[in-house]
């Protein structure tokens, strides 16, 4: 994982040399001449040209992006003693500063720093701070950095920044101190004269309000006019700000004092004033009484002053009461009576006998059961009212309806004035006034209703009728409507025939109606009922809506059809399941014509329609224009006959008008009847053939005939073939496969169809005797007529193979990148011959196959066939992968690896030879370009450290705890060594130090107090109790992305019965956080997190991340860290490469380079190799591989993630901290050993020097 972002800003009281100035520096300052400073933004990469970062990715899993581009500076590859000897030596000088400044703006600055050394000095920063005095210290204030690049010996740069002077900042006087290389990054001869100073003055504004002028007293509610002056009597200019007014009834401004507004105040230059004057407006809320006026100069606290304590003043003034409103509502009328559904006129006056005008309002009207209001009341309207003056009257007139959803009865009728309450009244309880009304309701009846008995289609009837209301109420105009119905209620497919407008009727009152309509032409002739509908659009709200229609029956006469079924073609015999075609002419044989019907077909035993018989299917005749009197259609419609048809002789049954749709002169001819005989196939099989006998997982050949013997066609099926113990086919027989008869085609009655298939027999079939069926119409899709004679058997042998592999030699011992001959015998020992095969070899630590075992491959060229009992002699050589760990294995020969031939005994193919091979290293031992010193050995590293043998093993862990296993950590916890005492700093995407796996191992900053806003240590970072975050540049390293909490907690999980055990499980993690939660970062932020580590106490450090390209910034962290006597360690890459990436390619001068092997021991396919250059790299657990038939799937090493969570991660990211844990327990063991010792200790006790 890596980088793309800019740097960040460094945290402003980060690394101070020194707590003093020697007195040498002011005589510096003496020798300058005074001028500015210029131009420092926290830099971003546009400061530096010499800088581009891009994107660099984590080693994790496989997404690995490798572009990153650096500094140009050379890698500086000198001996660490050589460094010592000579060394660069920074001053500040040149210094330029403006002589004062005000809190809040910015100054420039411009200076220059000489290397005075006999060295190059590597990059740098400036810092800057204000002094009360020649002593740096925690209560002077840092105002910032400045980024200064590599400087050769006996020369300068210049250079130039832009700082802000906070706005906290007390006015004075102050020296401003320039800091050469404030973070001590640079190793100097001489680190006490570092620093320059210049004398600055910080200058504040001071505002006063003078000479205000304010009425003595106002009413509440009324706006008053203010004139005062803003005066700067500081020695700064004050920029804009706003004046504040309060009402208070003392001195002193609190949250119960009254605010008034505010008043914009334009900047003013120091011992200037500015003339103000503005109006503002009393609330007519506030408590009439005496109160004082106060202003408030900069009442926002924009201007930072150098006296805040005097920006008010006050004037007394009294607040009188306000002059209020009272509306009252009079003189009402309204009628005492309303129908529901009329509209009702009302007129009234609204009064105001206050002493105070009235604002325009809103006068509201309810009905209320009582004349005091309450919320369910029923709102009717509301009405707009003028402004209204002390003392005046307004008329008013309003018009509402009652909506038909109110209920009938006695109510009050509630006048409210002022009821939205916009007026400010005297009384708000005076605003209602009532009028008694009484709501009533209509009932619309039709009585006396005369119509003709009979009419024609296309004629006209006269109609009469009257309309009562014997309701309470009047009615409001009506419609009614009327309708030609088959019954006297009515229904939505009634036929709406005209309508007739109906006046208004009074309560008890009847209106006389008349009425015309026609008969349409398209209206059938029949008997209907004629329904006369009163109120039929519903327009009034009635106590009874369920009386409003009556009818009459009427006759209409006129031509009818007659529909009959002719000329009926459909098959004499068909088969259950079957398709069948039906053709017919649907005639018209009445006078009229007919339009759209249906046509219905039934199977019935009898030629007559009975409610017994079975609808097939209904065939929908559209007739656009209709079917005329004499005229025929001609039909056609298919339908399936069910499977389930019972077989024998039927009638067809064709209906027309099946669902009485059409009134016909004559309703009992519709159905017309063909005799049907229903079938069926019958399917046997004959003349079977097949081999006696088959070998398990191999296929055989069968030829058969199935014959239909039935009367009725055989539709598409399939034969179903099955082993079986016996003749009879069960259900505990072994289904072998099907074969579809007669190429998907129909079989005719009397027919025969030839038939041949090829079956495999499974592999899993036990060998033996068995039967062979065959099954006619196996799925049973077929209804037969005789569904008992579809099976015949065939008697059929079942043998198998079975490969051994026996008399195996081979050579003691071999060389990794080598071949090995390994001569054996093949032998088949089952019944049964076995086609060619081929022999897998493999390589394991027991006498076990499992899936840690590493494969070697499989023969190229397979055996011959073997009869039963045959064996036959082979002789294979195997390549030794250079990616094999050293050591001592057993050699695993499987008969038929890839497992081809089906055998009865699966179990039984692998053997081993008795006797371990060795596998010595390449070029017998030590570095190679692939494995590098190879597997890390814990209990060797930390036994040689001691200056003893390795420890004895102890039994593996198991599970997920493989990987400590495998480098033999658990031997020298056995030893009482866990990484006690040892502090391991993870540099990467931050660590979830509140996860109860690890938060007992988290590493405190004790020299610091937590939250206190101070760096207590002077470490340069404030708060930084749990490590910093060079990210956000903050003390919360918390893991927002997963990696680094996954890297703590292979190397420092606590031991306990939950999660997972870290390699050295009492060391202390420090979380430094460089990489965002996207993966990236700058190799900005590397480099100081390094540098962090190493000056906090630090004594591993884990780099679980890289790039492609080199870095001098890295470069020089890592070389700073091997000074200190800090080891670092880090991941090789997880490209496949040929050489590791960077940093890890460092390890050639300091550190080591960790490359990634799998659960077998193997390195990994990805993990990057060690490289021709030879360097301290050696490999670690990264990735648990378990074969499969794709080739391999990637489970990965176990650990913590963030949100007290656990999960599985590969790469050589994970291989790293196996290394970093190994590391802190030799440290544990033995205090005090150099980055030179290490490396050797950990290279000569690796697999490839140990074997």
């Amino acid at each position: 994982m890596f980088f793309t972002k800019d740097r960040n800003s460094i945290n402003e009281n980060s690394g101070i040399k020194s707590s003093f100035i020697s007195s040498e520096i002011s005589n510096d300052f003496k020798n300058s001449s005074s001028s500015s400073l210029s131009d420092v933004n926290s830099f971003r990469s546009s400061d530096r040209s010499s800088y581009t970062s891009t994107g660099i990715d984590t080693f994790r899993g496989r997404n690995y992006t490798d572009d990153y581009a650096l500094k140009s500076s050379k890698s500086n590859k000198n001996h660490t003693q050589a460094i010592a000897a000579i060394q660069p030596d920074l001053i500040a000088r040149t210094v330029s500063a403006p002589s004062s400044a005000v809190p809040g703006s910015t100054i420039q600055l411009s200076y220059e720093i000489e290397n005075q050394g006999n060295a190059t000095a590597g990059y740098s920063y400036t810092k800057f701070y204000l002094s009360q005095d020649l002593s740096l210290g925690s209560e002077d204030i840092f105002l910032g950095d400045d980024y200064v690049d590599n400087i050769l010996s006996g020369y300068y740069r210049s250079e130039s920044t832009t700082l802000t002077i906070g706005n906290s900042v007390a006015a004075g006087s102050y020296y401003l101190v320039y800091q050469a290389d404030g973070y001590n990054y640079v190793a100097e001869s001489n680190e006490n004269n570092n620093a320059v100073a210049d004398v600055i003055n910080i200058t504040k504004p001071d505002l006063i309000v003078q000479n205000t002028s304010n009425p003595s007293s106002a009413a509440a509610g009324s706006s008053i006019q203010l004139n005062y002056q803003i005066k700067n009597q500081g020695n700064a200019s004050a920029v804009a700000s706003n004046t504040k007014f309060y009402l208070s009834q003392d001195l002193n401004i609190g949250n119960e004092d009254v605010y008034l507004g505010y008043d914009y105040v334009s900047g003013i230059a120091a011992g200037n004033y500015s003339s103000e004057s503005t109006t503002l407006t009393l609330g007519s809320n506030i408590t009439a009484g005496n109160y004082y006026l106060a202003y408030v100069a900069d009442g926002d606290g924009n201007v930072a002053e150098s006296n805040e304590t005097n920006n008010g003043i006050a004037g007394a003034i009294t607040i009188t009461p306000a002059q209020k409103s009272d509306l009252i509502v009079q003189n009402t009328s309204a009628p005492s009576t309303a129908s529901v559904g009329s509209t009702i006129q009302l007129s009234y006056q609204v009064k105001n006998q206050g002493v105070g005008g009235a604002v325009a309002t809103t006068t509201k009207f309810y009905l209320s059961k009582d004349t005091a209001f309450s919320n369910d009341d029923v709102l009717l309207g509301s009405d707009g009212v003028n402004a209204i003056a002390a003392g005046a009257t307004s008329s008013e007139t309003a018009s509402l309806i009652i909506n038909n959803a109110i209920a009938t009865g006695n109510y009050y009728l509630l006048y409210q004035a002022d009821g939205a309450g916009n007026a400010v009244e005297s009384n708000e309880t005076n605003n209602f006034a009532s009028k008694a009304i009484a709501i009533t309701q209509a009932d619309l009846i039709i009585q006396n209703a005369v119509a003709p008995s009979t009419t024609a289609v296309g004629g006209t009837i006269q109609l009469s009728y009257q309309v009562k209301n014997q309701g309470i109420g009047g009615a409001v105009a009506t419609t009614t409507k009327f309708y030609l119905s088959r019954d006297n209620a009515f229904s939505n497919d009634d036929l709406l025939v005209g309508s007739d407008t109906v006046n208004a009727v009074a309560a008890g009152a009847t209106s006389s109606e008349t009425a015309s309509l026609i008969i349409n032409n398209a209206i059938a002739a029949g008997n209907y009922y004629l329904l006369y509908q009163a109120d039929a659009n519903g327009n009034i709200g009635e106590s009874n809506e369920t009386n409003n229609i009556v009818s009459r029956a009427i006759a209409i006469n006129g031509p009818k059809p007659d529909l009959i079924i002719q000329n009926v073609s459909a098959p004499s015999l068909v088969d259950p399941g079957s398709l069948i075609t039906v053709n017919y002419q649907l005639a018209n044989q009445g006078t009229a014509t007919a339009g759209t019907s249906t046509t219905k077909f039934y199977l019935s035993k009898d030629a007559a329609l009975s409610n017994d018989d079975t609808l097939l299917a209904s065939n929908q005749n559209y007739f656009y224009s209709g079917l005329g009197g004499g005229y025929y259609s001609s039909e056609s419609d298919f339908f399936v006959l069910s499977s389930s048809t019972t077989f024998g002789n039927y009638y067809l049954l064709l209906q027309a008008d099946g669902n009485g749709e059409i009134f016909e002169s004559n309703e009992s001819n519709n159905v017309t009847a063909k005799a049907i005989t229903v079938a069926a196939p019958d399917l046997l099989i004959q003349n079977p053939a097949a081999p006696a006998s088959a070998n398990i997982g191999t296929s055989i050949t069968l030829s058969y005939q199935v014959k239909n013997q039935g009367n009725g066609k055989a539709s598409i099926n399939s034969t179903y073939f099955y082993l079986s113990k016996d003749g009879s086919l069960s259900n505990d027989d072994v289904y072998l496969g099907s074969d579809f008869v007669n190429n998907l085609n129909d079989l005719a009655p009397s027919t025969i169809s030839s038939e041949s298939t090829s079956l495999s027999i499974s592999s899993t079939i036990t060998t033996g005797n068995y039967y062979l069926l065959y099954k006619a119409d196996g799925s049973g899709s077929l209804r037969e007529s005789n569904e008992n004679n579809n099976v015949v058997a065939k008697a059929i042998t079942i043998t198998a193979p079975d490969l051994v592999i026996q008399n195996t030699t081979s050579a003691s011992s071999a060389a990794i990148g080598t071949t090995l001959l390994v001569n054996y015998q093949l032998k088949n020992q089952g019944n049964g011959s076995a086609g060619a095969s081929k022999t897998s070899f493999y390589l394991s630590r027991d006498t076990t196959f499992g899936d840690d075992d590493i494969s070697l491959g499989t023969e190229i060229e397979g055996s011959a066939s073997l009869t039963p009992s045959a064996v036959i002699s082979r002789s294979t050589s195997i390549t030794l992968a250079p990616t094999i760990n050293a050591g001592k294995y057993y050699l695993i020969l499987k008969a038929d690896g890839p497992g081809n031939v089906a055998e009865s005994n699966e179990s039984n193919n692998g053997v081993y030879i008795t006797t371990q091979i060795t596998l010595n290293p390449v070029n017998g031992g030590g570095f190679n370009s692939t494995t590098g010193y190879g597997l890390i050995n814990a209990a060797a590293a930390v036994a040689k450290a001691l200056g003893q043998s390795t420890f004895a093993d102890v039994p593996d862990l198991g599970g997920d705890n493989w990987g400590a296993d495998a480098i033999k950590a658990p031997e020298v916890w056995a030893k009482g060594y866990t990484g006690q005492g040892v502090i391991v700093a993870v540099i990467d995407t931050g660590v979830d130090y509140n996860h109860p796996d690890l938060n007992a191992n988290i590493w405190k900053n004790t020299k610091e107090i937590a939250g206190n806003g101070k760096d207590d240590d002077g470490n340069g970072y404030i708060d930084d109790v749990n490590g910093w975050n060079f990210v956000g540049n903050n003390n919360n390293p918390l893991d927002d992305e997963g990696h680094g909490t996954h890297v703590s907690g292979t190397i420092a999980a606590v031991k306990n019965n939950f999660g997972v055990t870290g390699i050295a499980y009492n060391a202390k993690i420090m979380p430094v956080k460089v990489l965002g939660s996207d993966g990236q970062g700058s190799s900005s932020a590397i480099a100081k997190g390094i540098r962090y580590a190493v000056d906090n106490g630090a004594n591993v450090i884990n780099l679980s991340l890289g790039s492609s390209s080199p870095n001098s910034d890295e470069q020089s962290a890592i070389q700073y860290a091997a000074s200190k006597g800090v080891f670092v360690v880090s991941a090789a890459g997880n490209d496949g490469g040929t050489a590791p990436i960077y940093p890890a390619r460092y390890a050639d001068q300091w550190g080591l380079a960790v490359g990634a092997v799998s659960y077998n021991r193997t390195l990994a396919d990805f993990s990057n190799r060690a490289g021709t250059t030879p360097l301290a790299y050696v490999t670690a657990p990264g990735a648990y591989l378990t074969l499969d038939d794709d080739g391999y799937l990637g489970i990965g090493i176990y650990s913590t993630l963030p949100g007290n969570k656990y999960g599985f991660e590969d790469g050589t990211s994970m291989a790293a901290p196996h290394v970093a844990g190994v590391i802190a327990l030799m440290l544990s063991a033995k205090k005090g050993l150099t980055n030179a010792q290490v490396r050797q200790i950990v290279t000569t006790t690796a697999a490839n020097s140990l074997a």
